[in-house]
């Protein structure tokens, strides 16, 4: 019996769900933490944050977010959710999910038409790094899944503005890309367990707001960086794992770690 479970009808009452959150810390002082809607209602949430020693000796959020599309006969489901100016959240992508639970790691389990997708997201133990397993748990047509990250590379405790000073550069690794947004900063590698597609489209996603932070008087609004997509194809039963950190990863071994992590917190 699971005693963290949610289902359809708490996960789409976001007057519930933004006020439930699920925190993972690591040895090394990094952790993750985000609402369990999968809408970050502060500037310190995310699901990558860490120290970046080589620029002083607080934790640095970088990987704010990381946005699922799921495709099929050319019509796009936006599983991501964000709040704007106006009480306004886009995508609605909470409108999707059918349970969450957090028996061993927090688990999403989203269901488009004839899609039934779950989403595990575990964090590393030892290392500044965040894996993420997606399974393809149903599906009755071709499918493909992008995967978009918003960026941030700041001080948890600060926001972030537009700005030309950022590095769009990235280059090729096994399985994925690595970038860094700004000097000082470790690089961010972004891998998967199969060679996705990258389409790199630099661009902003302005007016990002926190709600919680606005709520107790705190800034709230911030520019969030995505340096393009990615894209690949997904058959039923099939999984698939991103890991997202400050060092390069053996992605064949990527599975056995996940496992692994999941089998050291039953």
């Amino acid at each position: 019996m699971s005693y963290l479970k949610f289902d359809k009808d708490l996960m789409i009452n976001l007057e519930y769900s933004l006020y439930r959150n699920v925190l993972r810390t690591n040895r090394r002082g990094a952790y993750q933490n985000t609402s369990i809607s999968g809408c970050n209602t502060t500037k310190y949430q995310g699901l990558l944050v860490m120290p970046a020693p080589y620029l002083d000796d607080e934790n640095h959020l970088i990987l704010s977010s990381f946005d699922e599309t799921v495709i099929q006969h050319g019509a796009e489901f936006n599983l991501g959710i964000h709040k704007y100016s106006g009480d306004n959240y886009s995508p609605k992508g909470h409108k999707y999910i059918r349970e969450f639970n957090c028996d061993s790691v927090p688990k999403t389990i989203y269901r488009v038409g004839g899609v039934v997708l779950s989403k595990e997201i575990m964090f590393s133990s030892k290392e500044n790094r965040l894996m993420i397993r997606y399974t393809l748990m149903d599906a009755h047509s071709p499918t493909t899944i992008r995967f978009k990250p918003f960026l941030a590379f700041r001080k948890a405790s600060e926001l972030t503005k537009e700005n030309d000073q950022v590095d769009r550069s990235y280059r090729e690794v096994e399985n994925g890309i690595s970038t860094c947004m700004y000097p000082g900063y470790p690089e961010l590698f972004m891998q998967f367990t199969k060679k996705p597609s990258f389409v790199y489209h630099p661009d902003w996603y302005r007016g990002i707001e926190y709600l919680q932070d606005m709520q107790m008087g705190d800034t709230y609004q911030e520019d969030l960086y995505v340096p393009g997509y990615f894209e690949m194809d997904i058959q039923k039963d099939e999984e698939i794992i991103f890991s997202a950190g400050d060092i390069l990863v053996d992605t064949s071994h990527l599975a056995k770690e996940f496992d692994y992590e999941i089998y050291t917190r039953v």
